[in-house]
C-alpha cells in the first residue's frame, strides 16, 4: 500500500479511537470528565502518536539527528563562506573601501571554530570536522541571524562608499564644466531596493563614462596649446596632462581633473594677452559694420551671419579660446567681403539701368566710386585694424551712392506707370503733390516729369507740380428736361485742372449757363437736375476754344432713382425676402417701406422696387413712402367705386376714397391716372382734393 495512503488511514483511525475514548469517557465518567478528556486527553494522544511516527520515519530512513545538524552546519557555513567572499572581492575591486566588519567576520569565524567548523577568511574555504555531529543545532540557526546582519551591514557599507564615490566623480566634473571644457550630460544615483552588483554595475559605468569625459578635458586642453601662437610652459603643460592620465588609472578623479586645470590656467595666462587683443579686433569690426548702417542695401542673410558671428565671438571668453578665434575672425572676413561685392553689383545694376534710360539733362550723375573695385584692395589686406578701416570707407561710399542710384533706378523703371496718374491728376487740378501718388519717392516722380515737361513748375520741398501759364476759354452749357413740368433748379459743377466753378439753372424744361475762364484741358462736368425724377449726369469735355455743349435730363424710373445710391446687390438678397414679402402683400394688398420690413431703411426702397418688379407689381412714391400695389387690383376697385357708390352730382374726397375703398394707399396721382382710364357711363373729373361725378 502506498505510505500516504497508509498515513492517511493510520491518522483517520487515530481521531476515530480518540473520539471513540472520549464518548466512552462520558458515558462511565460524566460530562465533566469528558471535557478534561477532550481538552488534554485528545491532544496529548495525537502529539504522541506522530512523534512515534517521525521516529519510525527516520529510522526506515537511516536519518539522524546528528545528519540533521552536520546539514544545518554545512548550509550556514556556505552563508558566510558566501559573505566572506563577496567582502574580499569587493576589497580586491575597491581598495579604498572599508566595510569595518573585520572583527565581526572573525568573531564569527571562532564560533563556527567551536562548532568543529574551520574558515580561511582570505579565502572562504572551511571544513566541517568530525564533531560537529554534536554540535547545537540552535547555535547554528544563531550564526545564521548573524550572518544575515552582516550581508545587510556589507551592503549598507558598500552603498555609502559607491555613493561617495559619485559624488566625488561628479564634484570632479563639475569642476571641468564650469570652465566650459565639458559639459556634463547626465547625474547617477542609487536605489535602496538595489543589489550590491547593481551598486557595482553603476559605479563602474560612472567611472567609465567619467574616464571618457576627462579623457576629452585632456586633449581639450592640449588642443589648446596647439595654435600659432606656441606656449613657452609646453613641456609643463604636457607633465600636468600625463599626471591627469596617470590619476584616471588609478581612478583619482578629482587629482586628474585638477592636473587639467593646473594646465588650462597656465595656458590661459600664458594667452590672455594675445586673446583680448585679437577678440578686440574682431568685435571692433562687427561693429563698424552696424554703424555702417547698409542693412537696407544688402541681403538679410548677410546681417544674421554678422550677428551669428558676434554672438560666437562673445562666448569665447577665456585665453584658452585664442585657437576657437581664428575661425570666426576668418568668417568675419569673408562675409564684410561678400557685403562689399553685393553692393557693387547693385550699384552696377542700377547704374546700367540709369545709363540705359533717355534721362533729362542733370537729372542724375554717377558717382566716381562706380568705377573703383573695393573687393581686390580688401583681399589683400592682412592687419585686420586696417581692413576695417577700408572696409567702412568701401561701405559707406557704396551706400551713399546706392541711396541715390537705387532710388532713382527704381523711379526710372516704374515712371510709364505712374506718368498717367500724374497727368491725370494735373488735368482735373491743375496741380498734383506728393500724397496724391500712392507710392515711395513721389518727389522723384515729380521731379522727373518737371524735367521731362516744359509746360509745368515744380516745388521740390512741397513736393507739388503744377501747370505753367494756360489758355482759357468760354464754356456754354445748355440744359432740357425730357419732359416739362413745374420749374427746377439744376445746379451744373465745372472742375479740373485746377479750376471748380458752380452754377444753377432754374427752369420749367431748358435753359443756358456760361462759365468764364476755363483752363485748356479736360474737365468733369456734373449737372445735378433738382427733380428726383431725372437722372444726374456727369461727363468729361475737352475745353481748347470757346465753346458749348448740352445736357439733357432724362427722366428715371422710380426703381432707379431709390436704387441709385444702395451699393448692396439687392437682386440677392430679394429671394431670401420674397416669401416674407409675398405673405404680407396677401394679408395688406400692398407693402410700404412704412412697415418696419427687416431691412436698412436706407435699402427698403430699393428691396421694395426689386421685389415689385420680380413679381409684376407696380411701384409709386407717396413722398417719402415707397409702396408695391397692384395696379389691376386697384382699377377694380376705383370702377367699382364709380359704379355702385357714387351719383351724378356727387362728389368723393380721396381721403374718403382711400379709408373706405381702396386696399393701397397710393397717392392721388396714381388715383387720378386710373381714373381717367376707365370707362365710366358718368362724366368723371378729378380735382385737387376729389372725385366727381357728372
Amino acid at each position: 500500500m502506498n505510505p500516504n495512503v497508509k498515513t492517511a488511514l493510520g491518522i483517520g483511525l487515530l481521531v476515530v479511537l480518540a473520539a471513540v475514548a472520549g464518548a466512552g469517557v462520558f458515558v462511565w465518567r460524566g460530562s465533566q470528565a469528558a471535557t478534561w478528556f477532550v481538552i488534554i486527553g485528545i491532544p496529548a494522544t495525537v502529539v504522541t502518536a506522530i512523534t512515534l511516527y517521525v521516529r519510525g520515519v527516520v529510522a526506515r530512513s537511516g536519518t539522524s539527528e546528528q545528519q540533521f545538524v552536520e546539514t544545518r552546519a554545512r548550509s550556514t557555513a556556505e552563508e558566510f563562506q558566501e559573505a566572506v567572499r563577496q567582502v574580499n572581492d569587493l576589497q580586491d575591486a575597491y581598495p579604498k573601501w572599508t566595510p569595518g566588519i573585520d572583527a565581526r567576520l572573525q568573531s564569527i569565524e571562532g564560533d563556527f571554530r567551536g562548532q568543529s567548523v574551520t574558515f580561511d577568511l582570505e579565502t572562504g574555504a572551511f571544513d566541517l570536522g568530525s564533531g560537529v555531529k554534536n554540535s547545537e543545532l540552535q547555535e547554528f540557526e544563531r550564526l545564521s541571524n548573524e550572518i544575515d546582519d552582516i550581508e545587510a551591514t556589507i551592503k549598507s557599507a558598500f552603498r555609502e562608499f559607491a555613493e561617495e564615490e559619485l559624488t566625488t566623480i561628479e564634484d570632479a566634473l563639475k569642476r571641468l564644466e564650469d570652465v566650459g571644457v565639458i559639459q556634463i550630460d547626465r547625474l547617477y544615483s542609487l536605489e535602496e531596493d538595489e543589489s550590491v552588483p547593481e551598486y557595482q554595475d553603476t559605479l563602474e559605468l560612472a567611472r567609465t563614462e567619467a574616464t571618457e569625459t576627462v579623457e576629452t578635458a585632456i586633449e581639450t586642453v592640449r588642443e589648446m596649446g596647439r595654435g600659432d601662437e606656441r606656449p613657452n610652459s609646453v613641456d609643463t603643460v604636457d607633465r600636468d596632462l600625463e599626471d591627469a592620465a596617470a590619476a584616471l588609472e588609478d581612478d583619482e578623479f578629482g587629482r586628474a581633473v585638477e592636473s587639467v586645470l593646473d594646465a588650462r590656467d597656465r595656458l590661459r595666462d600664458e594667452f590672455s594677452g594675445s586673446f583680448e587683443e585679437e577678440r578686440d579686433a574682431v568685435l571692433d569690426l562687427v561693429d563698424a559694420v552696424r554703424r555702417a548702417n547698409i542693412d537696407g542695401h544688402v541681403d538679410a542673410e548677410y546681417v544674421d551671419e554678422v550677428d551669428r558671428v558676434e554672438s560666437a565671438i562673445e562666448g569665447l571668453d577665456s585665453a584658452l579660446d585664442l585657437a576657437e578665434l581664428s575661425r570666426p575672425r576668418s568668417e568675419l572676413r569673408r562675409t564684410c567681403v561678400d557685403i562689399v561685392a553685393s553692393m557693387e553689383r547693385d550699384l552696377e545694376r542700377d547704374v546700367r539701368t540709369l545709363r540705359d534710360a533717355e534721362l533729362p539733362s542733370g537729372y542724375y550723375t554717377e558717382p566716381a566710386v562706380v568705377d573703383e573695385r573695393f573687393v581686390d584692395k580688401l583681399d589683400d589686406i592682412d592687419d585686420l585694424d586696417r581692413f576695417s578701416e577700408e572696409w567702412v570707407d568701401a561701405a559707406t561710399r557704396l551706400r551713399d551712392a546706392l541711396d541715390t542710384a537705387s532710388t532713382k533706378a527704381a523711379v526710372v523703371d516704374a515712371y510709364d506707370d505712374v506718368v498717367g496718374t500724374i497727368e491725370d491728376k494735373l488735368d482735373q487740378h491743375g496741380e498734383v503733390t506728393g500724397d496724391d501718388l500712392p507710392m515711395r519717392h513721389a518727389d522723384q516722380f515729380l521731379g522727373l516729369y518737371f524735367r521731362r515737361n516744359s509746360d509745368v513748375e515744380f516745388d521740390p520741398d512741397v513736393p507739388v507740380l503744377k501747370r505753367g501759364d494756360v489758355e482759357t476759354y468760354e464754356l456754354g452749357v445748355d440744359i432740357a428736361y425730357e419732359r416739362g413740368g413745374e420749374t427746377r433748379r439744376a445746379t451744373i459743377e465745372v472742375t479740373g485742372g485746377g479750376y471748380s466753378k458752380t452754377a444753377t439753372v432754374e427752369t420749367r424744361v431748358a435753359g443756358s449757363t456760361t462759365f468764364e475762364e476755363v483752363p485748356a484741358g479736360t474737365h468733369t462736368i456734373s449737372a445735378e437736375p433738382g427733380d428726383g425724377a431725372f437722372a444726374v449726369v456727369k461727363r468729361e469735355v475737352a475745353v481748347d476754344r470757346d465753346t458749348s455743349i448740352e445736357i439733357e435730363f432724362t427722366e428715371q424710373s422710380l426703381r432707379d432713382q431709390v436704387c441709385s445710391d444702395v451699393d448692396a446687390d439687392m437682386e440677392e438678397l430679394v429671394p431670401e425676402m420674397e416669401s416674407r414679402l409675398e405673405s404680407i402683400f396677401r394679408e395688406e394688398g400692398y407693402v410700404s417701406t412704412e412697415m418696419g420690413l427687416p431691412v436698412r431703411d436706407s435699402h427698403a426702397p430699393c428691396l421694395l422696387a426689386v421685389w415689385g418688379e420680380h413679381s409684376g407689381y407696380d411701384l409709386c412714391r407717396d413722398g417719402d413712402e415707397i409702396v408695391v400695389y397692384d395696379r389691376g387690383e386697384l382699377e377694380r376697385e376705383l370702377t367699382n367705386v364709380l359704379r355702385y357708390n357714387v351719383e351724378p352730382g356727387d362728389q368723393l374726397r380721396f381721403d374718403e376714397l382711400e379709408q373706405n375703398f381702396l386696399s393701397a394707399p397710393v397717392p392721388t396721382t396714381v388715383v387720378r391716372d386710373v381714373v381717367v382710364e376707365i370707362d365710366s357711363e358718368y362724366d368723371v373729373t378729378t380735382t385737387k382734393t376729389a372725385i366727381e361725378v357728372n
